[in-house]
């Protein structure tokens, strides 16, 4: 659980921590976009990750489900049907998804 909890600090903070150096040097600013997606995937995988270890927990079906939502959200909005507003919706659910995880990690004593 303790490297867990590492890693996923790791994967938060290299966004933020390049979000910020890129008040010196503006194409810190595209690295900080790209290592959301990095960060991402590493949270799924995270969340993968205790579901395998703790298949009854509804907290951690619950994340799965909202991602595979949103992925197929996303594919619907990008390949069958675009909408602006579908899209302006889509905008804010992966920053809530890594805040619900983080919270998973770090407030479970015990996985």
């Amino acid at each position: 659980m303790k490297y867990l909890k590492i890693l996923n600090t790791v994967a938060i903070g290299i966004p933020i921590v390049l979000a910020f150096l890129g008040i010196f040097d503006e194409g810190m600013l595209m690295y900080a976009f790209v290592s959301t997606m990095a960060t991402g995937f590493i949270q799924v995988i995270l969340g993968l990750v205790l579901l395998i270890k703790n298949p009854k927990n509804w907290y951690f079906i619950s994340y799965i489900t909202i991602v595979i939502l949103f992925f197929g959200l996303w594919y619907y909005n990008v390949t069958i049907y675009y909408s602006d507003y579908l899209t302006f919706c889509l905008f804010p659910i992966p920053l809530l998804l890594a805040i619900y995880l983080s919270i998973l990690i770090y407030k479970r004593k015990k996985l």
